[in-house]
């Protein structure tokens, strides 16, 4: 665990709050959780680069790492970003007036200790961001470049562009069917959609997320937060120190007859809001209160008070969730691998050649059906 004192959180939340990159799971408020509740006894290397200023010194970048022996991407002793099992946006935190030169401040520390370590991987990392790029750029310069491994596309939210056109120009006419389970759902009750942020986030609203996202396959799976003391407990505090610090926890809930069946947690960091995790009561599946709540979100966003500092949104999402039909923007991210010297960077690209090779003589599929339909 890592031991901080009350003034080096208070700076780290600082940080996070002029990053170059906004990302809410490199917040203190969701990494300290992480590693009290998720990962107890875990073995991290914190970076903590400062610069001077005035004189005094100022926290310019915050990176969470845990050693590897190495993996098949990098078979040599390196650091790894930390990734929770509920961390879905990686890199580190960093000034966004002092990116460049944090970044070779840590190169030169890894160069200085190549003994230890190789190199740094960095998961779920956004490839075009501006860390990705100062890092490109440092480590071609000093003759050992990164490698980008895996790049997917992430989907994103413009709350500018929110609104019922946006809806009709991303749904065209299954929005007539998710309008008619709306007015099916009102036939059943009344019917309350609510966005919870600035007056703090009630006990009560997190408790019903906790026992509809605990509901369905995730409860039977074991894969939910209420499915361990750990999990729940993580949870709550993670929640609660976002709330504190400024109300950056975010909810919205979908209620009938004053009852929750539909609920998102969501968090703010900088400009931009995360997406978490999601729940919905299966009592109404065949009406799909958990679409039925994103899209009042769509709807109300661009002009809702809770949202009126906040530019985008990051969705969190697989490939193959459903946000990614209603979310039409993307971002790519990807694995950022970077040695740390020379022999380092040939071994990594000798590495990858390997792995290319070993891909293109893989088999490839005849060619000779087309798939004109998929049914779930």
């Amino acid at each position: 665990m890592v031991e901080l004192t009350e003034l080096d959180r208070q700076a780290w939340a600082k940080l996070e709050a002029r990053a170059a990159e906004p990302n809410a799971f490199m917040s203190p408020h969701f990494v300290l959780p992480a590693l009290t509740y998720l990962d107890a006894g875990a073995s991290v290397v914190l970076m903590w680069i400062e610069r001077s200023a005035g004189g005094l010194k100022e926290l310019a970048g915050v990176g969470v790492f845990q050693c590897s022996l190495g993996t098949r991407v990098f078979p040599w002793p390196h650091l790894s970003a930390y990734q929770s099992e509920h961390t879905y946006l990686g890199g580190l935190l960093v000034d966004g007036e002092s990116v460049r030169p944090v970044v070779e401040a840590i190169q030169s520390y890894l160069s200085r200790a190549s003994c230890l370590w190789k190199g740094l991987e960095l998961p779920k990392i956004h490839t075009t961001g501006p860390l990705a790029e100062a890092i490109q750029v440092v480590s071609k310069q000093r003759g050992h470049p990164v490698q980008i491994l895996g790049p997917q596309p992430r989907s994103m939210l413009t709350l500018a562009q929110c609104g019922e056109a946006l809806l009709r120009d991303t749904l065209g006419k299954k929005l007539n069917e998710i309008n008619r389970c709306m007015r099916r759902l009102e036939d059943l009750g009344e019917v309350q959609w609510e966005c919870l942020r600035k007056e703090g986030i009630p006990t009560a609203s997190i408790d019903a997320f906790l026992d509809l996202e605990h509901q369905g396959w995730k409860g039977e799976s074991g894969t939910s937060l209420r499915s361990t003391t750990a999990g729940k407990d993580f949870f709550h505090d993670m929640v609660a120190r976002f709330d504190r610090d400024g109300h950056r926890a975010l909810f919205t809930e979908l209620r009938l007859g004053g009852k929750v069946v539909a609920s998102t947690c969501n968090f703010v960091s900088g400009n931009m809001g995360f997406a978490f995790k999601v729940g919905w009561d299966p009592q109404h599946r065949k009406l799909g209160p958990g679409m039925l709540n994103e899209v009042e979100f769509i709807r109300r966003a661009r002009t809702h008070p809770h949202c009126e500092d906040l530019l985008s949104f990051d969705s969190g999402a697989s490939a193959d969730s459903f946000i990614n039909r209603l979310w039409p923007d993307s971002r790519s991210l990807g694995m950022l691998v970077m040695p740390s010297g020379r022999l380092a960077s040939l071994a990594l690209t000798a590495t990858k050649r390997l792995r290319d090779s070993r891909q293109s003589r893989q088999p490839k599929p005849e060619n000779d059906a087309i798939i004109t339909g998929v049914k779930a």
